[in-house]
């Protein structure tokens, strides 16, 4: 007997689309478990909110099938909202960062039974002016790239589509003149980028923001200066092969509050 209800909600056209084939399982696991399922696929961006257009609290948890834009997007869905519901996360994105750093595979069968486990954990959520990110924050030239990188290259390539978009943005390179303030301090300065970190990974790299935790009320802020293209560039080879940088103009630095 289907006596417990959750909510599925995903993404289609995210990252190679297996999940679409694996949904008669995905409900064979749940239905297994006793719970009823409410599906939702969502058909355009943007559009997820209309799948928690009936959600209350008969319902025992929200699940979203996707990459790390589809999980931040369902976040400051639930936050704006106030919806008081554990959120699961199947992996069926390009990068999966931070599905990934919970430790869940592209596997699906194997998530969908880590998120039967039901170990639910309370973590930190940024909030940048008025929108909610899960994962990472980040502005600059390194903006440009993820936000540039089209979803049928992405789906197709993987990561190596980010790199190729990398090139195609090298002519474009302009720095800003940013203000970064700190609770402890304010660094000013001529900056090609920066991520806010709320877990180590992006991109699909692995262990950037080393000392980053996803529970400690802390973000990890990676700003690159500018300064020779040349010093930049391995030291960021460094970085995203898991390597300690040391390079005056990256800076690395935690706290719980960034105004920038």
């Amino acid at each position: 007997m289907l006596t417990k209800k959750v909510k599925l909600i995903y993404n289609p056209a995210a990252g190679d689309r297996s999940f679409n084939s694996y949904l008669d399982k995905f409900l064979k696991q749940f239905q297994a478990a006793g719970f009823k399922v409410d599906i939702y696929r969502s058909m355009e961006p943007g559009d997820f909110g209309a799948g928690l257009a009936d959600i209350n609290q008969s319902y025992e948890a929200v699940i979203i099938a996707g990459g790390d834009g589809s999980a931040s997007e369902m976040v400051d869905l639930m936050q704006t909202r106030k919806i008081d519901l554990p959120l699961g996360i199947i992996p069926a994105g390009t990068a999966n960062d931070f599905a990934s750093f919970l430790g869940m595979t592209q596997n699906i069968e194997n998530s969908v039974k880590r998120i039967l486990d039901w170990n639910i954990k309370e973590i930190d959520v940024g909030k940048v002016n008025d929108k909610y990110f899960l994962n990472v924050c980040v502005g600059g030239i390194i903006s440009q790239i993820a936000h540039g990188t089209e979803t049928e290259m992405k789906n197709r390539l993987g990561k190596v589509a980010y790199y190729l978009q990398g090139l195609r943005e090298l002519p474009n390179i302009k720095s800003m003149k940013l203000e970064i303030e700190t609770s402890q301090k304010v660094i000013k300065g001529e900056f090609l980028g920066f991520f806010i970190f709320n877990s180590k990974d992006a991109g699909g790299f692995k262990n950037i923001a080393k000392l980053a935790s996803i529970d400690d009320g802390l973000f990890d802020l990676l700003a690159v200066k500018t300064g020779n293209i040349l010093k930049l560039s391995s030291a960021a080879a460094d970085l995203f092969n898991g390597k300690d940088i040391k390079n005056e103009n990256l800076i690395y630095l935690q706290d719980s509050y960034f105004k920038i």
